[in-house]
């Protein structure tokens, strides 16, 4: 007999939560093998297999109404043949979904490091940085110390930020739809 997994062990075994377990199921994309009398839910290896791919389809950004697609795309196949046809025709577009993604999140890996980096010099006298803002209004700093550094207490006054409103955590001299975008 296959193992029977409760919504306790599916949230283990995949880093969630038994709320998210029970979110996919009340959403049509898991379904308990049994249910008990007092209300247990059990599921079984195919069920942990199909919320590690519900889980990875979100982590890719799908929808749940992509997902239950993906999921019921076996339902009107008659034959592999079909099958084979429908996976060609789908999955090119989510394999360049998974590449853009991935492409992003290298880039912000590479701003992450280059804001590490920037931040990496060694302050003796801690009173000489008078806020963070000093930090981000020097030369070269990268977006995620702009933006981080860029509200404080000081309101800009370190670093040479344009008073008012208007232009309310600018730096000199920076366009005001960039620091929006």
């Amino acid at each position: 007999m296959d193992r029977v997994f409760t919504s306790g062990d599916l949230a283990r075994a995949t880093g969630e939560t038994v709320r998210t377990v029970r979110f996919y199921e009340e959403q049509g994309l898991l379904q308990p093998v049994a249910v008990s009398d007092g209300g247990h839910r059990r599921y079984d290896r195919a069920a942990l297999e199909q919320l590690q791919l519900i889980l990875d389809f979100r982590e890719l950004g799908l929808s749940i109404p992509d997902i239950r697609a993906l999921l019921a795309m076996r339902e009107g196949c008659r034959n592999a043949v079909e099958f084979r046809k429908l996976l060609r025709e789908r999955l090119p577009a989510h394999i360049a979904q998974a590449r853009n993604r991935i492409e992003r999140m290298r880039r912000l890996e590479s701003e992450l490091r280059q804001a590490l980096s920037s931040v990496a010099e060694n302050v003796s006298d801690p009173s000489s940085v008078p806020c963070p803002c000093t930090v981000a209004s020097r030369s070269g700093a990268p977006r995620i110390v702009r933006v981080l550094a860029r509200t404080g207490e000081c309101g800009g006054r370190h670093a040479g930020l344009s008073p008012g409103p208007a232009s309310q955590g600018q730096h000199e001299g920076e366009d005001a739809t960039r620091s929006h975008a």
